[in-house]
């Protein structure tokens, strides 16, 4: 097996993981009744696999079993999130061609991710970029199902607390902190959302409204925090986020007075 893996171009094998996971959620989504378990295990293929696409960079430093782990959460949670996501809001023979349409987004995160492992290369900021932009759809796709799904408010707010949790420590990782401090920035960024999300039930906020506010809290928190440990936060940054956080506002305040 590592003689085969060796023997697949590095580009290769995120491409012929990007088809699997594809193929994965097609199966997950055509299958009536769905099987949660089909779900899970495409999410620990992308786990998985994206711990061998990362490994197979050239500069990896990844030595012990356990260094690529921040790596791992946002290929796992966007297939996780995404498959209960699409579930929900698709159906019938729109549910293959849109899972066969995840093929190449999932080839541009795990390609963002492995080009991600080398700080000091020319694509590391737009590897960044890929990565935060998934992270925030990640994000929107779990918030929306806690609401679609109508789960109740407790496991809600822990489900939004856990997920915000992992994908910060994925936004903090460019920040080369420790893994201490990292684990309680993003611990900070968590409970922000958890109880935000506990906040919401007293708001007449629904569905994706509701996950569109928790998304913007959840940029503006990883955002902020981000800035700060770079020492760039200053107060032109402030205001730009404070002026993002009152047009996020506006646009979900608007939107709930026309629905």
């Amino acid at each position: 097996m590592s003689t085969l893996a060796q023997a697949i171009p590095r580009v290769d094998r995120a491409n012929l993981l990007a088809i699997v996971l594809g193929a994965g959620m097609a199966f997950y989504l055509a299958i009536e009744p769905t099987q949660p378990w089909l779900l899970l295990l495409v999410a620990g293929l992308a786990a998985l696999g994206t711990d061998g696409v990362l490994r197979s960079h050239p500069a990896s430093p990844f030595t012990r079993p356990d260094d690529t782990v921040a790596f791992l959460f946002l290929p796992a949670l966007l297939a996780l999130g995404g498959g209960l996501f699409l579930e929900d809001v698709v159906s019938g023979y729109w549910s293959v061609l849109v899972a066969i349409a995840t093929i190449p987004l999932f080839a541009v995160l795990l390609y963002g991710q492995y080009l991600s492992v080398d700080a000091r290369s020319p694509a590391y900021t737009a590897a960044r970029l890929v990565a935060n932009v998934a992270t925030y759809v990640t994000a929107f796709a779990f918030f929306a199902v806690a609401y679609e799904f109508e789960v109740d408010l407790l496991p809600a707010a822990f489900c939004v607390g856990v997920v915000s949790l992992l994908l910060s420590l994925e936004m903090l990782r460019e920040v080369e902190l420790g893994p201490r401090p990292t684990l309680l920035y993003s611990m900070a960024i968590a409970l922000l959302l958890a109880q935000a999300t506990w906040a919401l039930h007293f708001l007449p906020l629904e569905s994706f409204l509701a996950a569109a506010f928790l998304l913007l809290c959840l940029y503006i928190a990883t955002g902020v925090v981000q800035n700060h440990l770079l020492r760039q936060l200053d107060l032109e940054t402030a205001t730009e986020f404070a002026a993002v956080a009152l047009v996020g506002l506006a646009i979900v305040v608007i939107a709930h007075a026309a629905s």
